[in-house]
């Protein structure tokens, strides 16, 4: 009798063990190469992600359908019925400087739900060290993305603020006093001023663009065109046909951002 209370200890610890390496057997192991890495989500059920460093922080949406939560190198992901098939995009960065764009999917039968994601990096730390800190003025720094300065550079950092809630962008002044003001309206398409930066070589504009048709509409980037204009993107060329019901209201499919980077207009 003992014995086989023994075995019966026995079985239950190999299982237990057995159970603890099947999981971290089914770890869908992710090699970083400087693109959106996906994830795979089930609503209602957590998924962990685990990065090659400490976590410091990111960015997503300010209205979302997920919530993250962190604790040293692992990121938690829990998302809602809400999450739309196209995914939700968010960034997040390390303490050592490196950052990974990732996009939160739903799963589906050809793709099933991530149970646990380790995600390896073969980039070193981006940390500067003292020596680097007090580099001389005249030497150029190398930056991983492009600097505000840049036309590519503000385009980054203008959707950073307007889709993912980061405050401000060095070197702009931002404005929202003209939030509101319509822009455009000729019947079919209703856009409205959301923010302005004002830099020294640059400024941007983010407006709001929406549908009025009953139809799906084809944005044109000629519409949104400036004096001066450097470069136009938006976060959807196509927008959905305004809502029927509160659904479709909530997607927001029926409207886009618009970023709009000019040259700096001359005051009198």
């Amino acid at each position: 009798m003992k014995r086989d209370c023994l075995a019966g200890k026995m079985l239950l610890l190999m299982l237990g063990l057995l159970l603890i390496n099947s999981s971290a057997a089914m770890a869908r192991e992710v090699e970083f190469e400087n693109k959106e890495i996906e994830i795979r989500v089930a609503p209602g059920e957590p998924t962990q992600v685990h990065f090659p460093g400490k976590i410091s922080g990111g960015f997503k949406k300010k209205v979302s359908a997920v919530m993250l939560d962190r604790k040293d190198a692992d990121l938690i992901i829990f998302a809602n019925e809400s999450l739309t098939t196209a995914g939700e995009a968010a960034i997040v960065r390390l303490e050592d400087g490196r950052s990974y764009p990732i996009r939160i999917k739903r799963a589906t039968d050809e793709k099933p739900r991530d149970d646990v994601v380790n995600v390896t990096d073969s980039r070193r730390g981006l940390i500067l060290s003292s020596e680097e800190e007090d580099l001389p003025r005249h030497k150029e720094r190398q930056y991983e993305y492009a600097p505000p300065s840049q036309v590519s550079g503000l385009m980054r950092e203008m959707v950073l603020v307007a889709e993912f809630g980061k405050d401000s962008i060095r070197g702009y002044q931002m404005t929202d006093k003209y939030k509101g003001t319509v822009v455009l309206n000729d019947g079919t398409l209703l856009t409205t001023i959301d923010k302005i930066f004002i830099g020294p070589n640059l400024w941007g504009y983010v407006l709001d663009a929406q549908n009025l048709l009953d139809q799906t509409q084809l944005l044109n980037p000629a519409t949104f065109r400036l004096d001066g204009t450097r470069a136009i993107s938006a976060n959807r060329w196509e927008i959905a046909a305004r809502p029927l019901t509160i659904e479709q209201q909530i997607s927001g499919k029926d409207t886009a951002k618009v970023y709009v980077i000019t040259r700096p207009r001359k005051t009198r």
